[in-house]
């Protein structure tokens, strides 16, 4: 019995030390976590403001508080922290995006969400179309950039090959090459983003987007019999 109580106890102690490093690594996992979601977010600004050519990683440690020797403890290099930037916003937008269509079963509404998603992040988020151009500008120098660019636009392309997919199946959307309509809804959807961010002046956004919404509509929709 005396063997048998010291076993248990010497068992116990072992769980607790494993339970206890277990939420140490845990807690740790978690700071590390929001130390890099609080310097992604700096980077967020200050490549707005500066761009990607002029901006030091001491900026990002001024502007999230922090140091610059804890931001290289987060990131290899500025181009790695770039690279989770990227690829950051690509989440943030999926996670909007998929919030806003589990609000509806209807395909044409998911469609309008996508694009409303779409032409409204010129207003909620202006920020992200000055980096975003910025990084377009490294596509050709550096080859980490023009992949992550490229899986940016596959993810744009597949989340609207999707509700297009759906559409088809469900009898709501005309029978269609799915991958080429996507192909055309992202060219209409950047293209007038692009040619408003650089000229805000070239024309009436908000009348532009309601007339690009409805041509996209009436060319997928499924015509009454």
């Amino acid at each position: 019995m005396q063997n048998k109580s010291v076993h248990d106890g010497n068992m116990r102690r072992v769980m607790d030390k494993t339970e206890n490093e277990s939420r140490k690594e845990n807690a740790q996992n978690d700071i590390g976590r929001m130390r890099r979601s609080q310097l992604t977010r700096a980077a967020y600004k200050v490549v707005s403001r500066k761009g990607y050519y002029n901006f030091t990683i001491r900026d990002i440690a001024r502007e999230a508080g922090l140091s610059a020797g804890l931001v290289h403890y987060y990131f290899k290099d500025k181009q790695d922290l770039l690279l989770n930037l990227l690829k950051e916003i690509n989440t943030n937008i999926k996670s909007y995006l998929h919030r806003e269509l589990v609000k509806t079963d209807s395909c044409r509404q998911k469609i309008m969400a996508f694009m409303d998603q779409a032409f409204g992040l010129v207003e909620k988020e202006k920020e992200y179309f000055y980096v975003l151009i910025d990084f377009w500008t490294q596509v050709n120098h550096n080859a980490r950039m023009r992949q992550a660019n490229i899986k940016l636009f596959q993810s744009y392309r597949d989340e609207c090959a999707a509700i297009l997919t759906e559409g088809v199946e469900k009898g709501e959307f005309a029978a269609m090459n799915v991958r080429y309509y996507a192909s055309i809804i992202i060219s209409l959807i950047q293209g007038t983003i692009v040619q408003y961010v650089i000229d805000n002046n070239a024309f009436d956004y908000a009348e532009y987007t309601e007339r690009i919404k409805s041509q996209i509509i009436s060319m997928i929709i499924k015509p009454k019999e």
